[in-house]
């Protein structure tokens, strides 16, 4: 395909074995099943390789996919403008709730590269079905006019419950020429007038950021040496995108709430920006500037490196996810993955990961979570509990191949096969 860039290759022409996830899901019923769409081809769209959480999904599920039989091809269109995410990032902050309008020439913006792209996309027509993550590119389909039997599919990945009108104005429009629209959860529906699904998204339990016998005890040891903590000290980390709605201000406030209690604690806030996120900088300037005067914590941006980011969350005490909005947010589920207790704000999909007080703990505020943390560091066996219930629990609901049984699901039923 002329059109695909070598920032997705490696994902989509790689070979997975279906047999290793038949510790969770039945592989005899998922080849079946997607026995439905052989012949059939998916282009999934989205706006970054590297970096969040769409990213990280496609990374494993369009091999997985395409090891069952039938194509899927994933695109990441390279724009060069840097005023274009500047705009999609705008529509982002407005569908979480921020009170701004859209320019006529943000809009004229966003409409140009949509025109742009369409025109890359030269073979368009050779796909069954169009998967559209999020809305950076979701215009395209203005562009792309449907031939017989074509069907576009909307993905949104992020929290709409507080979206400001100008931008539902803006692409509800353009969501109700899909054929369907998916959702984490149902109270991100954005409107019936075409048909929604509501699914959540998955990690893989294969993967090495996942694997806990990966990694050593040594291996723990320096990756918390490389923040020059105290690895035999109580370690509180948020791990996760440097942005502004992942709360990681509020776990700077309920590590210093603790630390009033028990001063042995430290803190580390640590993650990653997304490429398509013009605002990362800015952000995790003022992070750091939160903790620059506390030899105890620690806010640092790290590598893409799945290894390292695997003995982080096994070298922590306790894990948060303390949005104030989003999407899903797995990050929460990595972290149950490793049997790591998990406290976690009540947005988005980030309770349906927790089972309060068995696993866990959702909660109001800063102070609650203060309360729990506490609870936790003076019980050891309760922490150990909590993170092997927290795998159990994860492991049942949230990996790829059960997520991949409901795309074959979802594609089945909007080609209506």
């Amino acid at each position: 395909m002329a059109m695909m860039l070598d920032n997705t290759s490696e994902y989509q022409y790689k070979n997975i074995d279906i047999s290793q996830y038949k510790d969770f899901i039945n592989v005899g019923e998922l080849r079946k099943l997607a026995a439905k769409l052989k012949g059939k081809k998916v282009l999934h769209i989205n706006a970054t390789a590297k970096g969040g959480g769409v990213a990280a999904i496609l990374q494993r599920m369009i091999p997985l996919l395409n090891s069952l039989g039938f194509i899927n091809h994933w695109y990441v269109p390279q724009i060069s403008d840097i005023k274009f995410f500047t705009v999609t990032k705008k529509h982002h902050n407005m569908f979480q709730g921020f009170n701004v309008k859209l320019t006529d020439s943000e809009k004229e913006l966003y409409w140009n590269v949509q025109k742009q792209v369409a025109e890359r996309i030269n073979s368009w027509d050779d796909y069954d079905i169009i998967f559209l993550h999020d809305t950076q590119y979701l215009g395209l389909i203005e562009f792309l006019p449907k031939r017989e039997g074509q069907k576009y599919i909307y993905r949104c990945h992020i929290d709409t419950t507080t979206a400001v009108d100008d931008i539902k104005d803006f692409f509800l429009p353009v969501i109700e020429k899909c054929d369907a629209a998916v959702y984490h959860i149902k109270d991100f529906i954005l409107t019936e007038k075409i048909k929604s699904f509501v699914m959540p998204p998955s990690t893989d339990p294969l993967e090495p950021k996942n694997q806990i016998e990966l990694i050593t005890e040594e291996d723990k040891i320096n990756a918390i040496k490389r923040f020059n903590l105290d690895f035999n000290r109580p370690i509180l980390t948020q791990v996760g995108r440097f942005d502004p709605a992942k709360g990681f201000d509020r776990v700077h406030r309920i590590y210093k709430l603790v630390k009033e209690k028990m001063p042995e604690v430290q803190l580390l806030l640590t993650g990653a920006g997304a490429s398509d996120d013009p605002e990362f900088n800015v952000f995790i300037k003022g992070i750091k500037e939160l903790v620059a005067n506390d030899k105890d914590a620690v806010a640092e941006e790290i590598p893409f490196d799945v290894r390292l980011l695997n003995a982080i969350q096994q070298a922590s005490t306790i894990i948060y996810a303390m949005s104030t909005k989003e999407g899903f947010g797995l990050v929460a589920s990595e972290a149950a993955i490793k049997k790591k207790p998990i406290i976690v704000s009540n947005v988005g999909g980030l309770p349906q990961q927790v089972i309060h007080d068995k696993t866990g703990y959702i909660v109001k505020d800063e102070i609650e979570a203060a309360q729990y943390t506490l609870t936790l560091l003076k019980d050891k066996k309760l922490r150990d509990d909590f993170g092997n219930e927290a795998r159990k629990y994860i492991l049942s609901k949230f990996v790829t191949p059960i997520d991949a049984k409901n795309q074959i699901n979802l594609f089945i039923s909007t080609l209506n096969l």
